[in-house]
């Protein structure tokens, strides 16, 4: 084996982990997106689980971007009770 393969496999190896760390932190910041989602739903739509509602004014900027979180709420508080329509939401959104 020359020395100038070595250096190449060495360098294509942290090359590749350097890679696979980006990738796990580019994952890690989309999980915590995704969480900070979730949380601002609660807090904006809490009042459907017993929360304290937000200020209206709060709410009334938030909603167009809270659009389609509204309505997928929407559509499984419609669907409850319907066995039907909850072995549909098992298998995925309609």
């Amino acid at each position: 084996m020359k020395p100038g393969d070595l250096f190449s496999a060495f360098t294509g190896f942290l090359r590749g982990f350097g890679m696979a760390m980006q990738y796990k932190a580019t994952d890690q910041v989309a999980y915590e997106a995704a969480e900070m989602e979730h949380t601002m739903a609660l807090m904006l739509f809490g009042s459907f689980t017993g929360l304290p509602a937000p200020p209206v004014p709060l709410a009334l900027e938030l909603l167009p971007v809270m659009g389609g979180d509204l309505e997928r709420l929407l559509l499984r508080a419609s669907q409850t009770g319907n066995g039907l329509s909850e072995l549909a939401s098992i298998m995925g959104e309609p």
